[in-house]
């Protein structure tokens, strides 16, 4: 039974019988793969820690068979701050199910494993939840070769003022509204997006928790976004539901 070491986070934990757990896991050297943490649901487990939801670990693990086996784990964060606020939790476990419906198995992505880490890590600093995942998925459409074409309207390559433009996720950008008929997948949202789109692509990690955005531009940016990464998944993200869910109850939640 061969063994490795991983720097790796949760994406999702599933409980099994009474004592273990079956862990997905995103691993910067491995790519994602599924492992078994056996008696991590004991009290006192010392893989208890690591085997939570979008921590990150130095982990230990054994070849398996169908699962690989979990041994030891060194936690480097468990991101605390992020789990004091439903809002960080829901947007949190978005981000891992998002990363977990893109990536395939066994296939590593040292690039989006870096930036998935340092959006959490922007989400513990204390920055608006939202936006920090609307960076996050700029961040890893970016990286996958998905980010959408927004810099000019892709039939004319003009760009584009503030009235409203058609985007579409089948041509992968923004239509202007003086180039004919779009497509029937379109959504309009305001020219304006477009600066916004920018910053948040071209800012740094550090000064995200500096930014303000108007909420009618945040569900401008949700609404695209989301549509883009629907048309690419071809479903729909269960933790959505969850976002609106805890945006109902909590007002304050973004």
């Amino acid at each position: 039974m061969r063994t490795y070491t991983a720097s790796a986070i949760v994406l999702r934990r599933i409980d099994l019988g009474e004592k273990d757990r079956i862990l997905t896991i995103y691993a910067r050297e491995q790519g994602k793969l599924s492992a078994v943490a056996k008696g991590a649901r004991r009290p006192g487990s010392k893989l208890a820690g690591a085997s939570e939801p979008f921590t990150y670990s130095r982990m230990f693990l054994s070849t398996g068979r169908d699962l690989d086996l979990l041994t030891q784990a060194d936690i480097k964060e468990s991101f605390p701050n992020v789990k004091q606020s439903m809002a960080g939790i829901a947007y949190a476990v978005y981000m891992m199910e998002l990363t977990n419906s893109f990536v395939d198995e066994r296939q590593p992505n040292p690039e989006l494993f870096d930036t998935l880490l340092s959006a959490m890590y922007v989400l513990e600093s204390g920055t608006d939840p939202e936006i920090t995942a609307r960076y996050y998925e700029m961040g890893l459409l970016a990286v996958l070769g998905y980010e959408p074409h927004f810099e000019t309207c892709l039939r004319c390559g003009k760009k584009v003022g503030r009235k409203k433009v058609a985007f579409s996720p089948a041509l992968g950008g923004i239509v202007c509204n003086e180039c004919g008929v779009p497509p029937n997948d379109t959504i309009w949202v305001p020219g304006a997006i477009v600066s916004y789109l920018r910053a948040l692509k071209n800012a740094e990690p550090q000064n995200l928790k500096d930014m303000k955005f108007p909420q009618g531009a945040l569900r401008d940016l949700a609404a695209m976004l989301r549509w883009h990464i629907r048309y690419r998944l071809e479903h729909e993200l269960k933790s959505v539901d969850f976002i609106d869910a805890v945006a109902q109850f909590d007002p304050n939640t973004p």
